[in-house]
């Protein structure tokens, strides 16, 4: 494959994915806001295919969240959070990311989250609660494979990605004002839940310099519940989360290496977990949230720069299972208006 065809197929992935999710990957509760840690393609993913085995790309991306909006459902109600006022969230996330390519088909990925978060709520007297934690998130680590050899498809490919994640990331941490001495598990580093991660990844060449590209990502959560109770006494779930990017990229210089892209993105709790079961009796913050998503990507030499900023154009904080069975509960949870994703990935 020559060094043209190779720019092509790395504009598919010139954005980080997530989500991030999950979402949201997968640290933290898993609740509003959804946040990133570990999806399927961290970092630039410089170019799609390893040009052979044995092939190392290291990376580090950075994931900025900021929120003060409360949603009811679909609607903004910010006179319902906590002491009348909504939230505010300030949640700072980077990620080291290790990969290994055998053979320009298969490789693993190693990924090692680190984040901070603070979280300010008001009491029933309008007064502001502050609480904050930072640390080492849950590692996760994941084999990618394409369903075609590159090699005589260089126009387009699937690749599919099958992983874990480990609950290395403290849901524990205390901070002052916190319940029971902890800091709200919504800034936790981790969720206390090992995870199963699923991911897909698919690129088709339209024109010389455009391309559509696809990308999906499951966790799934088979623990329940987590050790930690919320404020009503119930205990915060360790749910799933998923994410979903579609869109196109254009190559604006190739000489530069200088690619735009643009598409949308979904991240998502669902009300229902897939295994693990709690739905009834935990607080989940289930939620789908649609950004479009603009973004950019440099690659000079052996490195990648990819920058994306998500901009929210729809969420739905949905009831859960526990929220349907209790009268007069409220499905109210913040998110961020957008967020900013930055990432750079070298290969040697």
């Amino acid at each position: 494959m020559n060094t043209m065809a190779l720019q092509r197929v790395a504009l598919a992935f010139t954005i980080t994915a997530v989500v991030g999710l999950a979402p949201a990957g997968a640290a933290g509760q898993g609740c509003e806001p959804i946040r990133f840690t570990t999806p399927v393609n961290l970092g630039g993913i410089g170019q799609a295919y390893a040009q052979a085995g044995g092939q190392w790309q290291v990376g580090l991306s950075y994931r900025h969240l900021s929120s003060d909006e409360f949603f009811v459902g679909t609607v903004s109600s910010p006179e319902k959070g906590p002491g009348g006022q909504p939230p505010e969230f300030k949640i700072h996330t980077f990620v080291a990311d290790v990969g290994y390519a055998f053979n320009d088909q298969f490789r693993v990925r190693l990924a090692v989250p680190f984040s901070t978060g603070q979280l300010v709520t008001h009491n029933a007297a309008g007064s502001p609660i502050e609480q904050s934690a930072s640390g080492i998130g849950d590692v996760s680590v994941m084999g990618e494979g394409w369903l075609l050899k590159p090699r005589t498809h260089a126009r387009g490919n699937i690749a599919f990605g099958l992983g874990f994640k480990a609950p290395t990331g403290s849901h524990t941490l205390k901070s002052e004002n916190g319940l029971n001495g902890l800091a709200d598990q919504r800034v936790q580093p981790g969720d206390g839940g090992w995870g199963i991660l699923l991911g897909s990844q698919a690129f088709h060449q339209i024109t010389e310099r455009s391309n559509a590209y696809a990308t999906g990502f499951y966790m799934m959560s088979p623990k329940a519940e987590s050790d930690v109770t919320a404020p009503n006494g119930k205990p915060w779930s360790v749910p799933d989360v998923y994410s979903a990017r579609l869109g196109a990229t254009y190559d604006v210089q190739p000489d530069w290496g200088l690619s735009l892209s643009l598409g949308g993105r979904l991240d998502g709790i669902p009300v229902h977990d897939m295994v693990g079961g709690g739905d009834q009796s935990t607080v989940k913050t289930s939620s789908q949230i649609v950004y479009a998503d603009p973004g950019l990507s440099v690659g000079r030499g052996k490195g990648t720069f990819t920058l994306s900023v998500p901009v929210r154009m729809w969420v739905n904080r949905e009831k859960s299972e526990l929220e349907q069975s209790t009268p007069g509960a409220v499905n109210g949870g913040g998110f961020a208006k957008y967020l900013v994703f930055a990432s750079y990935a070298w290969r040697f």
